[in-house]
């Protein structure tokens, strides 16, 4: 079987699976479990490019068929999928093998007797020049032509404006960047750039962090000996500034409050030096351990993990002098790193602002007069974040805003104590901080 068959089988597998409720993310690591290296690049591209540009596929898929996808069968529905998504979106794959391996699949299946009905379809589309009609109002084309939820569009409208909305759906779409955080306890930034060069990996140097390298033509990130031993791992730019501020010294006493898989963590335990104690909380005991093992790799050693809710006070803990409070959110600032969040429904997410509240009014409990309290979100959302933190100011009298450090200057002005990061603006995942003091 050629190898691209290989991986489009795969791929098809895991998204009919995917249609019957299960986890992309579960589903990958399935997926690459069956394939080589190079099967693995092309599968990952395929799963997540067709996850990602699911709502215009899906309504290509009833324009064509008449039908509602949801009343077709998901082995055709994922054989279309995938099919479609080569045609519009892989210039390497000539269109008839696009359709000649979808049909393939279909008859290698329970669904054979589908095998015509797939084949006329694509076939059909590419007598139409591969386009279909796109609805007339602005929302709903825009959703259709961004593979974006027509709500969150109209959320981000209502936030950020019409204009804004639309680039930022469009920075949505294809293949995010990837960082590195230097592990400074183990190497530095010339040295690691000077490995991965070596390597054949194209590094550049992050603007505006001096731990953090932006790289491309990675290969497999699993492979690379400065992973696996602990010298960097990745973690975006817009988790790496909150971190930053933190900006936790040495000796100090740290929460972070929901903490797994652990990032935020061992970045402020390098600026700490690993000096002093880093409380490392998460609400689940096997995740937990995703933060032990972590630490472990990159010669961590000031990190207490633990599993705790974090939306209820526990005495027994004491203070600190700083907290960071990452809080469960929608999670609509890393679409483009998650394309099934595109999936979630408005009532999915109400209630998260109520949660959020909770964890960043326990956390007051924690921080000794004078300390530091900071508050994101990996939204893009105001709900989730100004207006959560313009709550808390009114709420709690006896904290007050906090400047953002200077790493923060060319992002906000002198006396900005929040930001919103966002991937059309240097080229960041969607991200909310907020910092707060204590007062004295």
């Amino acid at each position: 079987m050629p190898e691209t068959m290989n991986a489009r089988l795969a791929v098809w597998q895991g998204l009919v699976r995917m249609q019957k409720g299960a986890y992309s993310n579960l589903l990958l690591d399935s997926i690459h479990s069956s394939l080589s290296g190079r099967e693995r690049q092309f599968a990952s591209q395929l799963f997540y490019g067709v996850l990602e540009r699911e709502i215009t596929l899906r309504y290509d898929i009833q324009m064509m068929t008449g039908r509602s996808p949801d009343r077709l069968d998901a082995e055709v529905v994922a054989a279309l999928e995938l099919a479609l998504y080569q045609i519009l979106f892989m210039d390497s794959v000539p269109d008839s093998a696009a359709v000649n391996e979808s049909v393939n699949l279909i008859r290698h299946s329970r669904k054979k007797s589908a095998s015509g009905f797939v084949n006329g379809v694509l076939r059909s589309f590419l007598r139409k020049d591969k386009t279909v009609p796109l609805p007339k109002g602005r929302l709903a084309r825009a959703s259709i032509e961004t593979a974006m939820p027509e709500w969150i569009l109209s959320r981000w409208e209502q936030d950020y404006g019409w204009d804004t909305a639309l680039s930022l759906a469009q920075a949505c779409l294809g293949r995010p960047p990837i960082q590195l955080r230097v592990n400074t306890l183990r190497t530095d930034r010339n040295a690691l750039a000077e490995e991965l060069t070596r390597a054949g990996v194209t590094v550049a140097l992050h603007p505006l962090l001096p731990d953090a390298l932006s790289v491309s033509d990675t290969g497999a990130l699993g492979d690379w000996p400065a992973i696996r031993e602990g010298r960097c791992y990745v973690q975006d730019a817009a988790s790496q500034l909150c971190a930053a501020a933190v900006d936790p010294r040495p000796g100090e006493r740290v929460f972070d409050l929901c903490a797994a898989p652990g990032g935020k963590s061992f970045t402020m335990a390098q600026r700490m030096e690993d000096k002093g104690e880093l409380f490392s909380f998460d609400l689940h005991q096997n995740r937990v351990h995703l933060i032990e093992e972590g630490a472990r790799r990159l010669g961590i050693h000031s990190i207490r993990a633990s599993a705790g809710d974090s939306g209820k006070y526990d005495p027994s803990l004491g203070t600190a002098d700083r907290v960071l409070c990452d809080v469960p959110c929608a999670g609509l600032g890393v679409i483009r790193r998650k394309p099934e969040i595109r999936r979630k429904t408005p009532e999915e997410v109400a209630g998260l602002p109520t949660v959020q509240a909770r964890i960043l009014d326990n956390a007051s409990h924690y921080l000794r007069p004078g300390g530091v309290l900071v508050y994101s979100t990996c939204s893009l959302n105001k709900e989730e974040n100004e207006r959560q933190a313009e709550r808390f100011l009114a709420e709690h009298p006896d904290f007050e805003p906090l400047p953002l450090p200077e790493i923060f200057s060319e992002l906000v002005p002198p006396d900005g104590y929040d930001v919103t990061l966002m991937p059309q603006k240097g080229g960041y995942d969607g991200f909310y901080v907020a910092r707060f003091r204590k007062r004295a």
